[in-house]
């Protein structure tokens, strides 16, 4: 069987968090949304990423297994990466799809899924492998000629926002899964668990990777998933649901929300219903705030427009390798790019764009130049013996050459 995972015309509205992953490497839950649909599949299926042209060489390095814009022979199955699939989702998918070929799933105008069969994909070939960066839409579809089924109830992650607000339910999902029966708490191999350590169960469970360390006096209450060869500090609080990635070291006070892999946050500071990419380094005293005074919905800055969010908590959505210093206050609903620095007294302003310093002192915020961000994230990288290839490097350098003032 062949799946293939793509992403849409939509996913602008997901920066900064993807500008060096490929959409379904976001994360709501404990798996990324790309574990999601993989996990459903046999594990000899073979697997293609249609991507943006500028990751694709990062992503042949990342998936050396998979198929890079490059679709092979046969009947194909296409997944959206905005979608956060469960089990039944695919279940209910493939059985249409074995009923009814060359159909799509649509709702609201965007692409959930959609057969190929085998002719089909020939044809979607001079599509998909184009010069540009062309994004699956619904023309595409229309240009296929293809059976359409209106669908309602998928969840599809629109804006940053909606991988924290669907976070809860889906880790629930993940963590059940994981940790089959009635086992409520799950601790890794060569795991060290200080004295006075408290695991409370009693909103969710609790699942601890191998190799990961959890100092005296911490208390963690579920649903929470930290990941393998992670330092959780003495006296840190996790209210669940929190995601934790692989590799990070944290402390303080952390609620809400969910880090990638690599993420530094080693002293106290509240962290709530916020995104953090990976390298990114949280100094002492970093707060960010979830909640206005006032109570009213917290609305973003997207592509230069602002959403509501229709919820009340939301922290902060924070790029890859993106720097804090001492006592940085960040304020609702804030958005910070790639390769920042955040310095200075006062709250900073809620659009922070990458690849610049921003001082919250004197609300001046100025270019960071593109030699010295690279520089820094790789030594960040070659701290945690992660050395910087030529095509991530690239990567970053595309970003920051296409930088845009309204956005991120």
């Amino acid at each position: 069987m062949n799946i293939c995972i793509f992403e849409d015309l939509f996913i602008s509205r997901l920066a900064p968090l993807n500008y060096f992953r490929h959409t379904s490497k976001l994360i709501c839950g404990a798996d990324t949304l790309l574990e999601k649909i993989t996990n459903f599949f046999p594990a000899k299926t073979t697997l293609t990423l249609h991507s943006r042209n500028y990751i694709a060489p990062y992503l042949a390095e990342k998936f050396s297994k998979a198929r890079i814009n490059d679709l092979p022979e046969g009947d194909c199955l296409f997944f959206n990466s905005r979608v956060v699939f469960k089990a039944d989702d695919l279940k209910v998918i493939t059985k249409l799809f074995k009923k009814q070929n060359n159909t799509a799933i649509l709702q609201d105008k965007a692409v959930i899924a959609f057969h190929l069969s085998g002719e089909k994909v020939l044809q979607y070939k001079e599509v998909i492998n184009r010069e540009d960066d062309n994004l699956v839409s619904y023309a595409d579809i229309e240009w296929l000629g293809l059976q359409m089924t209106e669908a309602k109830d998928y969840r599809l992650i629109n804006y940053p926002s909606d991988l924290i607000l669907y976070n809860e339910d889906q880790l629930n999902y993940d963590l059940s899964i994981e940790m089959k029966g009635k086992k409520k708490l799950h601790i890794g191999k060569k795991c060290s668990i200080g004295k006075n350590v408290v695991f409370d169960t009693s909103a969710g469970r609790i699942y601890i990777n191998d190799n990961t360390i959890i100092e005296p006096f911490t208390y963690i209450k579920g649903p929470v998933y930290i990941g393998e060869n992670c330092t959780i500090r003495s006296g840190s609080q996790i209210y669940g649901p929190v995601r934790i990635g692989g590799s990070c070291k944290v402390s303080g006070e952390i609620t809400c929300s969910i880090l990638h892999w690599y993420v530094n946050k080693q002293h106290y500071g509240f962290l709530g219903h916020s995104y953090l990419c990976e390298w990114v380094n949280l100094g002492a005293g970093t707060t960010t705030s979830n909640l206005k005074n006032n109570y009213s919905k917290i609305v973003l800055a997207v592509n230069g427009e602002k959403i509501n969010t229709n919820s009340i908590f939301l922290g902060s959505v924070v790029g890859d390798h993106t720097k804090m210093g001492i006592h940085t206050m960040l304020n609702t609903g804030t958005m910070v790019g790639v390769s920042s620095n955040l310095y200075g007294a006062g709250y900073h302003n809620k659009m922070i764009p990458s690849y610049s310093w921003d001082d919250a002192s004197s609300n001046e915020n100025i270019a960071y130049e593109i030699e010295k961000a690279i520089s820094t994230a790789r030594t960040s990288m070659q701290r945690r013996n992660v050395e910087m290839s030529e095509a991530y490097e690239k990567m970053m350098r595309h970003v920051y050459e296409n930088r845009d003032e309204t956005q991120l």
